[in-house]
């Protein structure tokens, strides 16, 4: 409990961070960030795309536009691995470093992932 505490109250103080200066027009600054579905090969499973979208807007993170993806990597064909699939979510700029913090990482680091139909 004391952790999601300090996850939370650091949250807020990064949320205070966004904005100012810049000559942005007022229009955020779209960044793709994704997540693994944790997915696995053979059974599928792990998460929705609704379910991971809600993680970000539960904690007040804009989403822009979502979409499935591949991350790029050779996955070895045996039942049980991760099958690569990935949500893909586009958000404000200044709200990265919460997406991070719980577990999302930016898409840039991916060169080679790929945009896939959402099952």
């Amino acid at each position: 409990m004391r952790r999601l505490h300090s996850l939370l109250l650091t949250l807020g103080l990064l949320g205070a961070c966004g904005g100012g200066g810049g000559d942005s027009g007022g229009s955020p600054s779209v960044v793709a960030v994704y997540t693994s579905f944790g997915s696995v090969q053979c059974s599928g499973g792990g998460s929705t795309l609704s379910d991971l979208q809600a993680q970000l807007l539960t904690l007040g993170i804009r989403v822009f536009a979502e979409r499935c993806g591949l991350d790029g990597f050779a996955h070895a064909s045996v039942c049980g691995t991760s099958d690569g699939r990935i949500a893909v979510f586009d958000i404000d700029e200044a709200q990265v470093a919460a997406a991070l913090i719980i577990g999302f990482a930016l898409l840039s680091t991916l060169p080679n992932a790929t945009v896939t139909s959402c099952p």
